[in-house]
């Protein structure tokens, strides 16, 4: 061909290959934009789409941002709600482990009983405040979101006040319980004082055994209690109450020893009883001595299971006469174990002789 034809050709060819060339540009772009549907897309979109919450949980939500929304808003009523549900949380906590204290413990629970009956109607007047005020707390919040805020949160300025004025009325109600407890707290705190310096046994009420005026201290209960002095290193009242223990072994020894010699040496009944007698009152006063010391330890520990500080004056006070007059105790009861020990009297005994 001519040259100038073949350029020509040469040309036109060119431009079908560019047109070609772009036209598969643009289609190629067009499918990378749009990807195919697949089956991992799909459990991308199902794993990333948020769920739905249940109503409980948008429940729980709003009730974060009342929460939030009262504490920047409503400071002063926030804080005496929160003081509020602390009080109560405490009260529910002390009802949840009352009833293992008063097994643990029976020789306090009359003293439980008391404190029993004033945190009982202290958390109710607690818990009609607060239910109350939760009440008009969450309506507010209803209609805070539903009607016009503005209109609402100048209605609600005023509620607040007198909110917070309800809240404050209760909590001095509680104070006031709370002072009842502290006064109940402090006689039972003398009352085991008084115990402690009684050097005679308590007289029998009408009609009951002398034998019931005080009820000993159980093996377990003892031990748990001398475990308590021992880690609190109270070194002074454990050498008293150890010996008064021995002592005690002994008595028992001799009583035992006793009731096996009566039944084999029955021409000596009376002399026998007599002085099993002697040696039995010997024992009730050895007791009573351990249970005034451990029953002034066990107020103690009783008052700290109920919230009181050791700093506290009337435990403080307790405790430094039970270090004092546990020495007396064993005293009183070493008198009353040589009166047995020195029955022995043959002259007066030779009265009853034929």
């Amino acid at each position: 061909m001519p040259a100038d034809t073949r350029l020509l050709i040469l040309i036109s060819f060119s431009g079908v290959m560019l047109v070609a060339a772009l036209s598969f540009l643009w289609k190629q772009g067009n499918n990378q934009s749009t990807p195919p549907h697949s089956a991992t897309s799909n459990t991308t979109d199902a794993v990333t789409e948020p769920d739905t919450p249940p109503a409980n949980q948008e429940q729980a939500t709003k009730e974060i941002d009342l929460e939030t929304y009262e504490s920047t808003t409503y400071p002063e009523l926030y804080g005496l709600r929160q003081e509020m549900i602390h009080q109560l949380q405490d009260l529910n906590t002390f009802f949840k482990q009352v009833g293992t204290w008063a097994e643990t413990i029976p020789a306090q629970r009359p003293f439980l009983q008391q404190i029993i009956d004033i945190r009982w109607e202290r958390s109710k007047q607690l818990q009609k405040a607060y239910l109350d005020l939760d009440h008009s707390r969450r309506a507010f919040w209803l209609h805070y979101h539903t009607g016009e805020d503005h209109h609402v949160r100048k209605m609600f300025d005023d509620e607040a006040i007198r909110l917070q004025k309800r809240i404050q009325d209760a909590l001095g109600d509680s104070l006031a319980f709370q002072l009842a407890e502290a006064d109940t707290i402090r006689k039972h705190l003398q009352s085991a004082d008084e115990l402690l310096k009684a050097d005679k046994l308590p007289k029998p009420k009408k009609g009951q055994n002398p034998n019931t005026v005080f009820v000993p201290y159980s093996n377990q209960n003892r031990q748990r209690l001398i475990e308590v002095l021992t880690r609190k290193q109270e070194n002074s009242i454990l050498v008293n109450l150890n010996q008064l223990q021995q002592e005690e072994k002994q008595i028992r020894d001799k009583l035992a020893y006793m009731l096996e010699f009566q039944k084999i040496n029955t021409d000596l009944l009376e002399e026998t009883n007599l002085l099993i007698l002697a040696w039995n009152k010997a024992l009730i006063y050895n007791q009573y001595a351990q249970y005034r010391l451990l029953f002034a330890t066990e107020a103690l520990e009783t008052t700290l299971l109920l919230g009181e500080p050791p700093n506290n004056r009337d435990y403080a006070w307790l405790l430094k006469e039970l270090r004092e007059l546990s020495p007396a105790l064993l005293t009183q009861a070493e008198e009353e174990r040589n009166v047995a020990a020195y029955s022995y009297n043959p002259a007066i005994d030779s009265q009853y002789r034929q």
